[in-house]
């Protein structure tokens, strides 16, 4: 018995040291937490029909001219008829607001001098070319509405058979065009739509030609072309990397 218990507080003698020893042990690290980066935010599909740097259009015209009377002679504005044309623009757009270019329209009038007026087989034509300048509402989207101011010469020609012999009188000069348009984009590269654009001209000279000589007409005195208006159909391509 008595060595049952020597052995018992024997081994609580060794145990105790073997216990302190743990205790006193330092504890192992907690590892470090692991961060997590922020994913990256999600890429933005590209936008619907972007604008592009570069632009070329063609237009199919309707023109009706505008006159002024004189106070002496109107037989060659009087009959001056609504017609077809053509245009065409080239326009550099540094910014999906704004464009600038050149633009040139041609337009083949009709011309019916009245029975009494001594004149047969008559034709009229009228032209613009310019700077133009427009502008855009949108930067990108299917509808491309726009406005355009433009400066640059213009005039309004007749010719006709008279008695003797053929002659043409035209009225030209600075001249200053204001429009506005709506398309729509067919793909990303081509636009249809419809434009509207009113030109008039500073009437510089009156000249009338015929029989290998011209002269000068007083503009108070003779009637005269002063600008004319338009409807088109537009056609519009798109070159370019997006903007």
């Amino acid at each position: 018995m008595a060595r049952i218990v020597a052995l018992c507080l024997a081994c609580c003698t060794v145990s105790r040291p073997a216990h302190a020893e743990q205790a006193g042990a330092p504890g192992h690290a907690p590892p470090p937490p692991i961060v997590l980066e922020a994913p990256p935010p999600p890429e933005l599909p590209p936008p619907e029909y972007p604008r592009r740097p570069f632009e070329l259009a063609a237009e199919l015209l309707i023109g009706l001219p505008n006159c002024v009377m004189g106070s002496v002679y109107n037989q060659r504005c009087e009959g001056v008829t609504p017609g077809p044309g053509l245009g065409a623009t080239a326009l550099y757009r540094p910014s999906p607001y704004f464009a600038f270019g050149g633009t040139f329209s041609s337009l083949s009038f009709g011309f019916r001098p009245a029975a009494d007026s001594g004149l047969s087989a008559g034709g009229a034509d009228g032209y613009f070319w310019g700077l133009l300048t427009r502008l855009y509402f949108f930067d990108h989207g299917v509808f491309e509405p726009s406005l355009e101011l433009g400066m640059g010469r213009a005039g309004i020609a007749t010719s006709a058979q008279e008695a003797d012999a053929e002659y043409r009188e035209d009225s030209a000069g600075l001249a200053f065009r204001v429009g506005g348009a709506v398309e729509l984009h067919v793909n990303r590269h081509l636009r249809l739509g419809a434009a509207y654009d009113w030109t008039r001209f500073n009437v510089r000279s009156v000249r009338r030609c015929g029989q290998a000589r011209c002269v000068d007409l007083d503009d108070a005195a003779y009637g005269h072309g002063t600008g004319f208006s338009s409807v088109s159909l537009r056609v519009s391509v798109s070159i370019g990397p997006g903007l």
